[in-house]
This record gives C-alpha cells, structure tokens and sequence, in this order.
C-alpha cells in the first residue's frame, strides 16, 4: 500500500494553480504579442506598396529613403495610437486603489483591458524595434542620433518590464497609463508624414500639430501629477524585493522622457511662435 500510494504521489502534478495560470496566461500573451508585430509587419508592405498609388509616383520617387522611411512607419505608428489606448481604456483609474492601511495597491485584479492594451502596444513596439534596428542607417537620417538611442532604449525596456507587470499583477496601474499615452502617438506620426511630404503648413497641418501638442499634454503631462503620487504612497511591501526594484529603477523614465519631449515641443511652438516675429523685424529693419 505504501508503494502504490508513492507512485500515485509521483503521477500527481503537485505544481500549485497559480503557477499553471500563469504559464498559460504567459504563453497567450507571448502568441499575442508576436502575432501582432507580425500583423504590424504585414500592414507595413500593404501601406508601402499603396504608398505610391495615394502620393503619386513622381511625388513619391522625388522624397528621400528617410522621408519614404518615415511615411510607411506612420501609418503603423498611427494605429496603434488608436488601437492601444481604445483597448486599455475600460481599466483606466485616477490613481490605485487604497489598502487598508491608507497605500496605493502595488497589487490587484486586473481588468482584461490591461492585458489586450499592453499585449497590443508591446506587439507594436517589438515591430517597430526590429524595424529600427534593420533600417539602421535611414532611421538614423529619419529620426536623428538622440532620438533614435531614446526610441531604442524606451523600446527595449518597455518590451521587457510592462508584461512582467501585468502578467504579475503588479504595479498594471502605471502600465495601463503609459499605454494610454501612446494616444499621442497618431498625431506624431500624422505631423512626421506631413513634414516628409512638405505639407505641414496647410490648415490640415496646422490642425495635425494642435491636435498633438494637446493629446501630448492631456495624455503625459496633466496625468502626471496623479502617477507621481501614486508611485511616492505605493505598498512597496505588497511585491518581492526585486519587482520593487525593479519599479523604483524604471516606473520614473516615462516621467523624465515625457518631460524632456514637452520641453523640446514648447521649444519648438517658441521657435514658430516668437522666431517668426524677430524675423518679420529683423527684415523690416534691413
């Protein structure tokens, strides 16, 4: 009897639940994320072969490899402006809920809009990554030296910790914001094609750069004040040393990141702004 019950322990997979959910909830979110870059992938030759067809031949022959770069990367860019962010939405809050001793939750249930909203977003960026590192030189001409490290790095990091997050249930709350921030994005990529086709000082893109400056700020800047607070009153003491570590290293970079593009955007609105002016006078004088 003692045998038989030794080997009937041996057959029993005594792996606990959670751990079985999570191998699943891992493995569909990983299918997910490579589907979509894989979708992102193929969005990108249909939108480049059409690319000529909607600009026109000549137009399209006449712009550089950086600037045709820049314009079949927008349209990619732009929908997952709309997509991610649509996703996420449901499981937007103000801040974390209160524990009961007066903290902001580093840990709770998340919302089924925070896996589809990461999952979409990380297919989008793992997409866009490997099309930066394969278009190495053009995207360097693109987007310049600094801001290409900056897409790279913001990438790369946002690939590796905003699923660890989710996938632990733990700190989704800044996870599901920084998706929801990418609602700027369509706007960006929208003003980067006007600016490669030289329309960017038509109405439509004057209207393209308004719409951008105010989902940049409504979506980054003005939620910042709540994500900071946020962070300051967590429960570090709900999650293991090294998921707070981990928090405390890279929850912060969005916040330096976001500030640093405000800052170069109102340099630029000074620049349209005031550098006109000085101009207009600087002539008037001569």
């Amino acid at each position: 009897m003692v045998s038989i019950s030794k080997k009937v322990d041996r057959a029993v997979d005594r792996t606990p639940i959670h751990a079985k959910i999570m191998d699943a909830e891992t493995k569909t979110f990983i299918i997910l994320v490579c589907s979509i870059a894989l979708a992102h992938g193929g969005v990108r030759v249909m939108w480049g072969a059409l690319c000529p067809i909607v600009f026109g031949e000549r137009r399209w022959a006449q712009l550089s490899d950086a600037k045709q770069y820049e314009i079949r990367l927008a349209f990619n860019c732009a929908v997952n402006g709309i997509l991610a962010p649509a996703l996420v939405y449901p499981a937007l809050t103000s801040t974390p809920p209160l524990n009961q001793n007066g903290l902001y939750a580093t840990v709770f249930p998340r919302h089924e809009g925070s896996v589809l909203g990461c999952a979409a977003s990380v297919g989008y960026l793992l997409y866009d990554l490997l099309a930066m590192l394969s278009n190495f030189t053009v995207s360097i001409k693109a987007n310049g030296v600094v801001a290409y490290n900056l897409y790279i790095w913001h990438h790369a990091l946002s690939i590796m910790f905003w699923p660890v997050a989710v996938l632990h249930n733990s700190f989704v709350f800044f996870v599901n914001w920084f998706v929801a921030s990418e609602a700027s994005s369509t706007f960006l990529a929208a003003r980067g094609a006007m600016l490669s086709l030289g329309t960017i000082n038509t109405p439509v893109g004057v209207a393209v750069q308004l719409g951008f400056v105010a989902s940049f700020f409504m979506s980054r800047i003005y939620v910042m004040p709540n994500l900071i607070k946020s962070i300051y009153y967590a429960d570090w003491g709900q999650v293991p040393a090294w998921q707070a570590n981990i928090a405390r290293c890279t929850v912060p970079l969005p916040f330096l990141l976001n500030i640093y593009w405000w800052m170069m955007i109102l340099r630029s609105m000074y620049k349209v702004i005031f550098g006109k002016k000085r101009g207009g006078k600087g002539k008037k004088a001569a």
